[in-house]
């Protein structure tokens, strides 16, 4: 297997510490320490989500937020950037709130009100950093269905407010700092990610093509950077210069487990149908993951254990390469070797015909059974 090494910078040793297999690039990320910046080279964001998303971390890790930044003339723009993207997600993710914690039975009433106040405080006395009138004025906002943008807070205090918001047990801010680089003061950027990262208390990984040389303003966050080694035909964002990469500018978050995904709104749209369907409603379990003979363990997006059935929801952005459909097809081998049947089903038809994609799922639960019997 040819392995692709960019050149690693003067300073940066070629050693067993300096560099990263694919896999122990997501275990490094998982892992960033909070209120610091670390640098990783050699992956971009879109190989580096694949491989999140397939990470089987605790339900109490830290989660990664995937920021796409645009070029900004000052450190305050790109903190604005943030905290835009912060209060973005925490609004996709409400009602669950704090990684765990369900407002779903709160309603804009007065008693839904005292409810979520209540809640509120709850959590502010359990979540260390939670401030109780942020949090109280931000759920207030959610359920007027507007942006957790709490008026008068400083920029520090929002900061850390949201990402405690995203998730209690930690947050990891991933960013391609290369585009955003191509047109902004390299010093601003640094800055600005510095001060993200100790305001708000977060991870932040920095992602370049390639690591730059230890010069300023960038040999303040090569410390402890890492290269990931990625072989040639594990390429995903780049193996096919012909095929766009994902060019999505919505937030995203892994890994995620057990649930249907929050900021997907088509795992959100058929997981909802499926439980409103008496005969598939108890069958399926989302985002789990699967033993296969092979020894490998892929997490996949729908599963009826007990039927031996796998749905994959494809979309045009996470799939649409050379390298990607080959790792699919070599999941599906893996699956099928291990009694699974897979049924994949594009994300333009479920949002097309969501009847139609459910009575899919329905004839192939009725074929397996068959064979079950």
């Amino acid at each position: 297997m040819n392995t692709i090494r960019g050149p690693i910078p003067s300073g940066v040793h070629s050693d067993s510490s300096s560099t990263l297999s694919p896999c122990a690039a997501a275990t490094f990320v998982v892992a960033a320490p909070r209120g610091s910046v670390v640098a990783l080279g050699g992956i971009d964001s879109e190989y580096l989500r694949r491989l999140l998303d397939q990470f089987e971390a605790q339900r109490d890790s830290p989660r990664a937020l995937f920021a796409r930044m645009a070029p900004a003339s000052t450190t305050e723009a790109v903190i604005e950037q943030v905290i835009n993207l912060l209060s973005c997600t925490a609004r996709r993710l409400w009602p669950i709130w704090f990684t765990d914690l369900d407002f779903g039975e709160c309603r804009n009433g007065t008693l839904g009100r005292l409810a979520a106040t209540a809640m509120a405080r709850r959590a502010a006395a359990e979540i260390a950093g939670l401030s109780f009138p942020w949090v109280e004025a931000a759920v207030g906002l959610a359920l007027d269905d507007r942006p957790p943008r709490v008026k008068g807070t400083l920029p520090a205090v929002e900061l850390a407010q949201l990402a405690l918001t995203v998730s209690r047990c930690g947050l990891v801010l991933i960013t391609d700092v290369e585009a955003a680089r191509a047109k902004s003061n390299s010093a601003t950027l640094v800055h600005a990610l510095e001060w993200i990262a100790h305001h708000a208390h977060v991870a932040v990984v920095a992602l370049f093509p390639e690591l730059p040389s230890i010069e300023p303003p960038f040999d303040r966050i090569l410390y402890g950077a890492r290269h990931v080694l990625v072989a040639a035909d594990e390429q995903i964002g780049r193996v096919n210069a012909g095929v766009p990469a994902n060019t999505d500018d919505e937030p995203w978050l892994a890994p995620w487990l057990g649930s249907p995904h929050p900021l997907s709104e088509t795992e959100q749209r058929l997981a909802k149908a499926l439980g409103a369907d008496i005969e598939l409603s108890p069958l399926f379990g989302c985002n789990q993951f699967v033993d296969t003979v092979r020894g490998s363990r892929p997490k996949v997006d729908l599963v009826w254990m007990h039927g031996r059935l796998v749905v994959e929801i494809d979309g045009y952005g996470s799939h649409g390469n050379r390298a990607a459909f080959m790792y699919d097809r070599h999941r599906d081998y893996e699956l099928t070797l291990s009694g699974y049947t897979v049924l994949r089903l594009a994300n333009d038809e479920i949002a097309q015909d969501i009847e139609k994609a459910v009575e899919k799922i329905r004839d192939i639960v009725h074929l397996c059974r068959d064979r079950m019997t």
